[in-house]
């Protein structure tokens, strides 16, 4: 995978917020503050490794608010 190494510093700052948070540093809310950025991009970095597809302009939450017709 030629993203591996920056998809590892991404989950490393990840735990590191989650650490953080089990530890009582950080609230609930300010390590979902944090995360959500983080996750974000993990997300589209494995988005953009599946052979044959482009990265989602839109994101799947936001597909499930649109109205079906």
């Amino acid at each position: 995978m030629p993203y591996t190494d920056e998809l590892v510093s991404l989950y490393r700052q990840l735990k590191v917020e989650y650490i953080l948070y089990c530890q009582g540093c950080i609230s609930e809310r300010e390590y979902c503050l944090r995360a959500r950025p983080i996750d974000q991009a993990i997300a589209q970095l494995e988005l953009s490794t599946i052979p044959g597809s482009s990265v989602l302009s839109v994101s799947c939450s936001q597909k499930l608010l649109m109205p079906k017709y």
